[in-house]
């Protein structure tokens, strides 16, 4: 099975259609993003693209683990969101000084 990581390369190229577009999203170079998607291919035993001259097409399988994969990447922001809010709530010692008219 693919780790999230491997998912990442997959959602980008998905979505833009192309090495270079994913290339640009993910911050890394065209040929991590080839070497990342073969060896993803290899992994599965399927192929997930079509490479054509217009750019890289979804297969029937590369379609269902789209699917699959933005489910994840879903349950994976919402998760990070959920503990980023957790470690921001305010905590420790708080002290107020007043006048005494107002004390």
């Amino acid at each position: 099975m693919a780790d999230w990581d491997d998912l990442r390369f997959f959602l980008a190229v998905a979505r833009r259609g192309s090495i270079r577009g994913a290339e640009q999203d993910l911050g890394v170079n065209h040929s991590t993003v080839s070497r990342r998607i073969g060896a993803l291919e290899r992994k599965l035993g399927v192929r997930l693209f079509e490479r054509m001259p217009g750019g890289y097409f979804t297969t029937p399988a590369g379609k269902e683990m789209r699917g699959a994969a933005e489910r994840i990447e879903h349950e994976v922001t919402t998760a990070d969101r959920r503990v980023a809010v957790r470690d921001k709530r305010p905590g420790g010692l708080v002290r107020v000084t007043l006048t005494e008219a107002l004390a």
